[in-house]
């Protein structure tokens, strides 16, 4: 169950990243959804270890909500890049 949510995530965030960068907004505010698609799930996972350091398993929650960040940012880039490329080769 955990590895096809994470696969939903990531496959939600290069759908996000392809139609978030092909719409005509200024560039600094497609950056700023951006970081705000990306951020949520993560850091349901960060926060808790932040919060809490002491118990269980709060290293390994770090973990997973920083690759989770990390994966989500590199599938968002491939969606906007996939979103560039369209674009370029239609002009």
């Amino acid at each position: 169950m955990a590895q096809i949510v994470t696969a939903i995530y990531l496959l939600m965030m290069l759908v996000a990243g392809w139609r978030l960068f092909g719409i005509g907004w200024p560039r600094w505010v497609k950056v700023a959804a951006a970081v705000g698609l990306i951020c949520p799930l993560p850091m349901l996972f960060i926060l808790p270890s932040l919060l809490h350091p002491e118990r269980p398993f709060a290293d390994l929650l770090l973990n997973i909500g920083v690759v989770l960040t990390i994966c989500g940012a590199i599938c968002l880039a491939g969606g906007m890049s996939a979103a560039w490329m369209r674009k370029r080769r239609r002009t």
